[in-house]
């Protein structure tokens, strides 16, 4: 936080000596207008100091974009290795084991699917540990979405993750999305899987 707060003082001093010079480089225009030499000199200086004053300022918003990714890049990945996406985790590994032996993976998804209507009917406590994952993975993929963070860096922390959990919970997106009639309903986390698709 300091190394950034020194990051950004500097930034200031320098776009302030900058828009000093071009004060000057507008003054000399002023006082010296008719003195051609003086005037084409105070232009070159004014519009060079912006220039500069322009590249420096795009430099900074670079390094604090970058920082602010970090951020939260930083804060997903806590909350990736926080109790309630590892309870999440562990949930969906009883899930998928126990229909193990379908050897059909149309079949296998299919029962998957049915298997999280009913519990989102008899047992909303497990069924919310399940559907924790898809939660998080929509966060991660509206964040890609609106450029908070960068869909590659999403896909390069979590993409194995993402295209197995896709593999659980997409038939019963697509049920509910139909049911419902709106595409909306963690539409982030599916754009998210056919992004770590291609990858």
């Amino acid at each position: 936080m300091k190394a950034r707060k020194k990051d950004m003082s500097l930034g200031l001093l320098i776009v302030i000596c900058l828009f000093s010079i071009s004060l000057i480089g507008f003054l000399l225009i002023l006082i010296f207008g008719e003195k051609a030499w003086v005037s084409t000199l105070g232009y070159l200086v004014a519009a060079s100091t912006i220039a500069i004053a322009g590249c420096v300022a795009y430099h900074h918003l670079r390094v604090i974009q970058g920082t602010e990714r970090a951020s939260v890049l930083t804060s997903l990945d806590a909350s990736w290795a926080g109790s309630e996406l590892e309870k999440s985790r562990v949930s969906i590994l009883e899930l998928k084991r126990e229909f193990k032996d379908v050897e059909d993976i149309t079949e296998r998804k299919t029962h998957i699917k049915d298997k999280l209507r009913e519990l989102q009917e008899s047992d909303i406590k497990l069924y919310r540990e399940l559907v924790a994952m898809v939660c998080f993975f929509e966060t991660i993929g509206y964040f890609s979405r609106v450029g908070y963070i960068l869909p590659e860096d999403a896909l390069e922390l979590y993409g194995p993750a993402i295209r197995n959990y896709d593999d659980v919970f997409r038939e019963y997106i697509l049920e509910l999305q139909t049911e419902d009639e709106d595409k909306e309903i963690y539409a982030n986390f599916l754009w998210l899987a056919n992004e770590a698709k291609l990858k």
